[in-house]
């Protein structure tokens, strides 16, 4: 696993997580929440394609 996936790993998941604890309020924007978890996903799967 490089450093780089690590990082864009734990980057794509602070910018989810913020995203997430904007729900309710009116800068809450549900695309760029999915967007966050799709980049999170993505991220995941280079992590664990390096790892095998």
């Amino acid at each position: 696993m490089s450093e780089h996936d690590e990082h864009r790993l734990a980057e794509a998941r602070r910018t989810a997580t913020q995203e997430l604890y904007k729900q309710g309020t009116p800068e809450y924007d549900a695309r760029a929440h999915r967007r966050a978890v799709e980049a999170e996903r993505k991220a995941e799967e280079a992590v664990k394609r390096d790892e095998h």
